[in-house]
């Protein structure tokens, strides 16, 4: 459980502390006020990510030279965000490697931003993956940044005038033994997905929801599709086919949500596949703290109901809102409200 979180010259905030020692925490005001902000602090304290964007730079108030986040937990967290560089402390301890700092805190966010899992790209949707893996394992972060490394050198040797072929054929199988592993590890992940999904679907009274995988080669044979791809990589100077070209499908009774899911469809989706991730985490680490941006007013009576039946129990739960109306008395009885 978070008990208190302290920010200095994050986004619009110079000084702020807030006592949170309490299993829901409801955060509330008028927009534009700093709740998405006090959120994503806590987002970024866990996974060393911005949920809202990718420059972390961003969230250092105009005209400061570095952003603090703070937060007392089990252990102390601090991140301190500069132009040149981000750190990470536990205990005061400076953490070097990222691998080393993901997984203490668990967090799922829900918020409108991740309307980009049905609507994005795919890289939305594969960071989607690679983050949330990255915490369950974290072998799986060093993997993808060796992948990384290998692909950016096989490129480099693709741009040269005279290819060295023995020297291709090296990179390509050093990436081929981590597609394998990261493909696995995806795949992992969607079929856990998957499993919950189902009684999730089933509860919030939904459209059957499913994810499905895309990979850009053929899972059962990697090398031999680089080897069908080779000539086109050396004609384009760029490595067509891995991890870093695929993708996921969502699927909403079959159809492709892409498509056919209306914005209130696309919302539910999202929120389900959320929850399902929450589970996954309990089931693998431990019961995740959540957040949960500003959603309540997109939901009619009975999806309130089946949402507020999975976070009433819940080792801890943040809520932006911007009236207390919107939350149900049940689990509004119980809360902290935190005016900003």
């Amino acid at each position: 459980m978070i008990n208190n979180i302290s920010l200095n010259n994050f986004r619009q905030f110079d000084n702020l502390k807030l006592n949170t020692n309490n299993s829901l925490v409801i955060i509330s005001g008028k927009n534009a006020r700093g709740k998405t902000s006090i959120l994503e602090s806590i987002f970024i304290a866990s996974t060393t990510k911005s949920h809202r964007e990718n420059n972390l730079e961003n969230v250092i108030k105009f005209n400061e030279p570095f952003s603090k986040i703070e937060i007392n937990a089990e252990k102390k967290y601090k991140v301190v965000i500069s132009k040149e560089n981000k750190n990470l402390f536990i205990n005061g301890n400076e953490i070097k490697k990222s691998s080393d700092y993901l997984g203490n805190i668990d967090v799922v966010m829900i918020a409108p931003t991740d309307i980009s899992l049905i609507r994005g790209s795919k890289g939305d949707k594969r960071r989607f993956l690679d983050l949330n893996i990255s915490i369950l394992n974290k072998k799986y972060l060093n993997e993808s940044s060796k992948y990384k490394k290998t692909l950016n050198e096989r490129n480099v040797l693709l741009k040269s005038k005279n290819i060295d072929n023995l020297m291709l054929d090296v990179l390509t199988n050093q990436l081929v033994e981590s597609i394998k592993y990261i493909y696995d590890s995806r795949i992992y992940l969607i079929d856990k997905l998957n499993y919950y999904l189902k009684d999730i679907s089933k509860d919030m009274k939904i459209e059957s929801i499913k994810l499905l995988y895309e990979p850009s080669y053929n899972p059962d044979n990697v090398l031999g599709s680089f080897d069908e791809k080779k000539q086109l990589d050396i004609k384009y100077q760029a490595t067509q086919i891995g991890t870093h070209r695929d993708g996921f499908k969502i699927l909403m009774n079959d159809l492709e949500a892409e498509k056919f899911a209306s914005e209130g469809q696309s919302r539910i989706i999202y929120i389900a596949i959320k929850l399902a991730l929450a589970k996954v985490i309990k089931e693998l680490k431990g019961e995740p703290i959540m957040l949960l941006d500003d959603i309540y007013q997109a939901l009619d009576k009975d999806r309130i109901a089946s949402l507020t039946s999975y976070l009433k129990n819940n080792k801890q739960v943040f809520i932006t809102t911007t009236t207390i109306l919107e939350i149900p008395d049940e689990i509004l009885k119980d809360a902290l409200v935190l005016r900003v």
